[in-house]
């Protein structure tokens, strides 16, 4: 295989970004495709509106929770390993999660699906900045273009799927891009074993903070799906947010490092992150539940409303890549908010009624995403060192999957009465209003020493 010459003097196999790419669109693609099924999930695994949570959440949960945990372990044993152990679990669950018969055991898998596609993630992020730094933004743009395109033909291709062969294929769709990508990554990427040996002597993980988080999300999850709302619920969430912040202050090598916090910009731009995110998985989640129940449409068919989002997604990545680079980003990530406060009120107002102005909300959205997602994660990984790459790209993950956890909460909220779709598009046009209103604190200017952002 033809290779070229990095920075550092490595040879990398001209096959090494299109195996990123690959590597990049499971966990976009894995959203995609199950988005327009969630009604046909429901029937199948006998479950009530609130599985809605736990289908959506239990897949971003293991998601949030592995994420940071495999960066930071990628930053110290070597980021490929870990992204070729991830395809194996992928594979895994492609075989076993079909033999689903209970929610639970369904929701079970769907996290073991997470941890793998989360081990691929940051750490292909990594393995990006490690040989191909100077290209960095150019390939976020990619990237977000690749994942635009999953999430294109994701919508689509999953309706197609359920309607010829049921829920199942959904999964079995992830056996050929896996393998691809584990192939194409075994022969391209150097291996990264000196990263290994600098590190053996730094631990093997922050269990503790990883435990204490994981059972705060699941506390909150429990009580935002409970019918009572238990309030006991709410303060054991709260306990264990309390008891991770002093725990992580408290570690040399916490998975969720606090102290990158204490720079206001850094906690703009991740509650910016989040804030994004909410809203994008408001629309991929809610408006296919509404089209399918207010407007009788099938699953294909609102599949195709959804490729109007990701198709304008994967056309403007490139532009969201370029504008990443410029020393102006506060200006193009104001616009992409903008056009978020629009979408969302366009959809307020039209409450399905319209398929056109539903088509140029997704459009609008698309759009976007595409310069935010870019802008965004460019930000995340100048604010810290390259040797930090895996631990800000998973925390940046899971800045997104907190905003995708609450979107689903906010969803089961909606329908559970038909009285309470303002939950849905008030939420929507507020989020989007305050990530506006937050565009003033977005870092402009790139310092060239350090990778830090001025």
């Amino acid at each position: 295989m033809s290779t070229t010459i990095n920075e550092t003097g490595r040879d990398v196999g001209r096959g090494f970004v299109p195996a990123v790419l690959l590597s990049v669109v499971l966990n976009p693609l894995n959203s995609a495709t199950i988005s327009v099924g969630l009604t046909v999930l429901l029937a199948a695994l006998h479950a009530t509106s609130a599985g809605i949570t736990w289908i959506v959440s239990g897949y971003y949960l293991g998601s949030a929770v592995a994420q940071p945990i495999m960066g930071s372990l990628g930053d110290r044993l070597g980021y490929r390993r870990f992204v070729l152990v991830g395809f194996m679990l992928v594979l895994l669950t492609a075989f076993l999660a079909p033999l689903s018969r209970d929610l639970w055991v369904f929701v079970g898998w769907r996290v073991v699906q997470a941890v793998g596609t989360s081990m691929v993630y940051p750490n292909a992020i990594g393995l990006v900045r490690r040989w191909r730094a100077q290209q960095l933004p150019t390939i976020l743009g990619w990237i977000g273009m690749a994942a635009g395109m999953a999430l294109a033909v994701g919508p689509a291709l999953g309706g197609l799927l359920i309607d010829q062969f049921g829920w199942k294929a959904v999964f079995w769709l992830n056996i050929p891009i896996a393998l691809a990508a584990g192939v194409l990554m075994l022969v391209s990427a150097p291996t990264d074993d000196a990263v290994g040996r600098r590190a053996s002597s730094r631990g093997t993980g922050d269990w503790g903070g990883s435990l204490l988080f994981a059972a705060a999300m699941v506390f909150l999850l429990l009580f935002s799906t409970s019918s009572s709302g238990t309030w006991v619920l709410l303060l054991g969430g709260l306990a264990m947010l309390a008891a991770l912040i002093v725990w992580e202050r408290q570690q040399g090598q916490p998975v969720i490092p606090i102290e990158w916090f204490r720079d206001g910009r850094f906690s703009v731009v991740a509650l910016i992150t989040i804030l994004t995110n909410l809203v994008m998985y408001l629309a991929l989640y809610g408006v296919p539940v509404l089209l399918e129940t207010r407007r009788h449409l099938s699953v294909s068919a609102s599949g195709l409303m959804l490729l109007i989002f990701a198709g304008m997604l994967a056309l403007a990545s490139p532009i969201g890549g370029r504008m990443a680079r410029g020393p102006l980003r506060r200006i193009p990530y104001a616009g992409s908010a903008l056009a978020l406060v629009v979408a969302g009120t366009l959809l307020w107002l039209t409450n399905t009624h319209s398929l056109v102005l539903v088509g140029l909300a997704l459009a609008l959205m698309g759009l976007s995403f595409a310069i935010s997602n870019v802008v965004l994660q460019q930000l995340v990984l100048e604010m810290r060192l390259p040797g930090e790459s895996g631990s800000a790209s998973g925390l940046y993950s899971l800045m997104r999957y907190v905003g995708t956890m609450a979107s689903s909460v906010i969803i089961a909220w909606a329908f559970r009465g038909s009285g309470h779709l303002t939950i849905l598009y008030g939420g929507m046009v507020a989020a989007s209003f305050v990530s506006l209103i937050l565009a003033i604190g977005v870092p402009t200017r790139q310092r060239v020493s350090g990778g830090r952002t001025a």
